[in-house]
């Protein structure tokens, strides 16, 4: 190499520091930083559960370090609008639900970010479907027998949620709206709340995801009619679906993992190769059971499809029937 070549490709080696450009800046592995879920609701619900049971299983399998970040309020806007907003280089993710990224459109008249636009799905990680389960007084021992009881008394009978728009509510609206019956609704603060008090009697049922209500079932405490899922579940195989009643009201909460929609394509493809392996995992799959999920799909193309159709769906339901939150 001549002298005033070697000095000119030298020199220009040397200024890239002073720019604050090293020779490997853009080729640096990912991850090497930490990488944070952030879930939009607080500790020990089972969005937080989901959340962690990822981070851990994510952190074995790939050596990457997985931390959890509740940023809980507003019906999860708070941290679903965090991740929307924040860097988009992969290390910041979100824990997705059906209320921020679902309902709450059409519940909230000003979100700062847009469900369908700011996010990119990385994985479908749970789905776990709700119990229509009453209080052992009610008079009625399966759904077409309810019905019958809902139809002879509009008005009479009340159900229990854990606050309105959420998928408690909706599911309790939705099924009101298949069976053209007439059920009040009485809003909690929350799942403890509501429970309480259709074990107490002072309302007559409630839809509830299986991990807070099976315990009661299994004691006799509460009388299950009928599970939300597409199809029968093995903790309770003698409880029939909805379905099978003639009520198309297929519900339940579902959980999955976004990444912002500007995160590079390298980054994200890691995120759900290693996610995807993960879920794949007999470990990972008897967990989300235990937290009462159903098995599904885990790709990014199914979850995205997933959203789209409950967007759809739930936004109709909440302007039809006009529901609002306090």
């Amino acid at each position: 190499m001549k002298r005033r070549n070697f000095l000119q490709y030298a020199g220009a080696a040397t200024a890239l520091p002073a720019l604050g450009v090293t020779p490997c800046a853009h080729a640096q592995a990912f991850p090497s930083k930490p990488i944070r879920i952030v879930c939009p609701y607080p500790a020990g619900a089972t969005t937080d559960a989901v959340s962690r049971l990822m981070a851990n299983a994510l952190q074995t399998h790939s050596g990457a370090t997985v931390m959890v970040d509740n940023r809980s309020g507003a019906g999860g806007n708070i941290g679903t609008e965090a991740v929307a907003r924040g860097e988009a280089d992969g290390y910041t993710l979100l824990l997705g639900a059906l209320g921020p990224l679902a309902a709450n459109p059409a519940l909230y008249p000003k979100l700062n970010f847009d469900a369908a636009k700011d996010f990119t799905p990385l994985a479908w990680a749970a789905s776990v479907p709700l119990l229509w389960a009453v209080h052992p007084t009610f008079a009625a021992t399966t759904v077409n027998e309810a019905l019958e009881l809902l139809r002879k008394s509009p008005g009479k009978y009340f159900y229990a949620s854990a606050g309105n728009g959420t998928p408690q509510h909706l599911a309790g609206e939705l099924f009101k709206q298949q069976t053209r019956t007439s059920i009040l609704h009485i809003p909690y603060r929350g799942s403890a709340p509501a429970l309480n008090d259709v074990l107490g009697g002072t309302a007559h049922m409630v839809f509830e995801a299986m991990p807070a209500i099976l315990q009661h079932v299994h004691s006799g405490r509460l009388k299950a009619l009928a599970v939300t899922a597409a199809q029968r579940i093995p903790s309770l195989p003698n409880v029939p679906t909805l379905k099978e009643s003639g009520v198309d009201a297929e519900i339940g909460g579902w959980y999955g993992f976004l990444a912002p929609a500007a995160t590079p394509a390298d980054r994200t493809d890691w995120l759900v190769k290693h996610m995807g392996a993960v879920l794949a995992t007999k470990t990972t799959q008897d967990k989300l059971a235990a937290l009462g999920s159903v098995p599904v799909d885990s790709s990014p193309q199914t979850f995205a499809r997933l959203m789209a159709s409950e967007r759809t769906r739930w936004q109709k339901l909440i302007r039809d029937v006009g529901i609002k939150i306090d």
